[in-house]
């Protein structure tokens, strides 16, 4: 990288700053740090959320084995997608309307103050530990990609981290989820356009799409392989865990919860699925070129930063590295408010400090996000000697701690009245201990078998373990029950999570038979069959094409 495309760089960093400071003066509450004073429309949601949950994993990781393995794990982005129009729809309305600002807090009030705050623990260091993994996978990505000769410091993995953390904890510490949101908007603007640069400059090398189906290696084109590490087994895996995620991650509601009322939000994280869908493509496609253009890397995670080097003529390179610096540091700020709004309001003000003020609120949550962030540098230094599998590593503990958590929280919380404190902790604690055995006898790499054990073992135990303690009290279920359902006291327009028109009753039941179509699609891929893609892919379009269409109906 020459010294232009260097100073881009810097200048943009330093215009995020510059944004969290002019927003500083907007932060007068601890709901106006936490949740943006709740007032995001569907639009700005849905594109925070898209600069929040693209970022160089998706363009380094998800390139790199597109690169080595083939296009089966454009999956990993889709389902996301498709969890976050399951959630939309049906999950979050229920939870705004609850005026939450963590997942924790609605365990507390499902539950108890003591399951709220162990939760609550574990998701302070869970996503400390995905803060870790996104800063190191920026500062090496960036060590090479922004090297500058006659700047040794340049290609320093230490300054990279030092810089990413400390600019993305300083404008996130001034402006909060303010800050957060307005910078993911124009950092979802950067990255979408370094992007579409990037991507016919490549295509055109390989003779666009026809010319890559041809030259690319045999079987890298199936989007439902039978066999292999990214096969139908491991799509059905990852869409279980999208629905997780997008239904139970606190970077990724505390967005949500900032929307203005429940309709808003279902619109903002509808439209967040299904814009960033194709985005899957401009990182997928690239990967897959570069096995034909750069053969036998070996690092795999090399193939997109590889392209960069040698397609992108000088200040080009500099717009589409800041369109990557972009992605990454929009996670980066997201996961550190959540970090902060964890600890303080599941932690702080429920065990440690019960009638802080909010001045004193305000101020915690602020210093909590740069102790977030150096935790998040910690981790970043400890991840390495994890050894190669990072990523199996990462889904297996996302397998075996956050679905127990998803059963718990949603399944049985919002569907069943009879579940407890006492049959939810057991439940969680029994499914945790089931996913570490089998994570123990098979490795990291069987991750689908460990979220399958985990999974069954909460939803089979919980219900037992409930039946032998008393069922909550009807008064501690009201509130929760109540905000299933629209009511006068809402705010804003009307949100039935089952529609009351035809049209809308129409589309939620189409919505279901395209999920039918889909999962069809994923399972005929075990019997090896030529049309398993096909019809996956169908089934998918038309689930979000009835997700959309049922936004506008009630």
């Amino acid at each position: 990288m020459g010294y232009i495309d260097f100073s881009m760089l810097i200048v943009f960093l330093i215009g995020m700053f510059a944004i969290g400071w002019l927003l500083s003066r907007w932060i007068d509450t601890a709901d106006d740090f936490m949740v943006a004073g709740r007032h995001l429309t569907p639009f700005i949601l849905a594109a925070a959320l898209t600069a929040a949950n693209v970022n160089l994993y998706s363009f380094i990781g998800q390139s790199g084995t597109a690169y080595q393995h083939g296009i089966s794990i454009v999956w990993q982005t889709w389902t996301g997608n498709m969890g976050l129009v399951l959630s939309g729809l049906i999950i979050i309305p229920i939870m705004r309307r609850l005026r939450i600002r963590t997942v924790p807090e609605f365990l507390g009030m499902r539950y108890n103050v003591g399951v709220r705050t162990l939760i609550g623990t574990y998701w302070v260091f869970r996503l400390s530990f995905w803060l870790g993994v996104v800063l190191l996978a920026a500062a090496t990505a960036f060590k090479t990609i922004a090297f500058v000769d006659g700047l040794a410091f340049t290609g320093s993995l230490h300054f990279w981290l030092f810089i990413f953390a400390g600019i993305a904890v300083a404008y996130t510490f001034l402006g909060g989820m303010w800050s957060v949101t307005i910078t993911d908007v124009i950092q979802f603007i950067l990255m979408l356009g370094g992007a579409l640069i990037m991507l016919p400059l490549v295509m055109q090398q390989v003779g666009w799409f026809p010319g890559l189906v041809e030259a690319v290696e045999a079987g890298h084109m199936d989007l439902v392989p039978q066999f292999g590490k990214y096969n139908w087994m491991f799509i059905l895996a990852i869409w279980i865990l999208g629905i997780q995620w997008a239904s139970t991650d606190q970077g990724l509601l505390q967005m949500s919860f900032s929307a203005k009322d429940a309709r808003s939000a279902a619109r903002g994280l509808v439209l967040a699925g299904i814009i960033t869908t194709p985005f899957a493509l401009l990182w997928i496609l690239p990967g897959l070129a570069a096995s034909i253009l750069h053969p036998g890397l070996e690092v795999m995670d090399s193939a997109f930063p590889t392209l960069m080097s040698s397609t992108l003529p000088p200040i080009v390179l500099g717009i589409v590295a800041c369109g990557l610096l972009s992605s990454q540091m929009s996670t980066i700020s997201t996961n550190l408010t959540g970090v902060a709004t964890l600890f303080v309001n599941d932690i702080y003000k429920t065990v440690l400090n019960k009638t802080a003020s909010p001045k004193n609120v305000l101020w915690t949550v602020k210093i909590m996000t740069f102790l977030a962030g150096a935790m998040g540098v910690g981790f970043a230094y400890l991840i390495p000697l994890i050894g190669e599998n990072v990523v199996e590593a990462y889904l297996t503990v996302v397998g075996i701690f956050d679905m127990p958590f998803f059963v718990i929280t949603i399944v049985f919380g919002l569907l069943w009245k009879r579940a407890n404190w006492q049959g939810a902790l057991i439940g969680y604690l029994c499914g945790v201990a089931v996913g570490i055995i089998s994570a123990s006898i098979y490795g990291t790499e069987s991750f689908f078998l460990s979220t399958f054990l985990s999974t069954t073992a909460v939803l089979v135990i919980t219900p037992v373990a409930a039946l032998l303690f008393p069922k909550a009290k009807d008064e501690q279920l009201d509130h929760v029950w109540k905000a299933r359902t629209h009511s006068e006291a809402d705010e804003g327009a009307p949100f039935h999570i089952v529609p009351v028109s035809t049209g809308g009753k129409f589309f939620f039941v189409l919505f279901f038979v395209s999920l039918a179509v889909y999962l069809a699609g994923v399972i005929s891929g075990s019997m090896g069959c030529p049309w398993a893609g096909g019809l996956a892919l169908t089934g998918m379009i038309a689930y979000f094409l009835s997700g959309l269409f049922r936004l506008f109906y009630d």
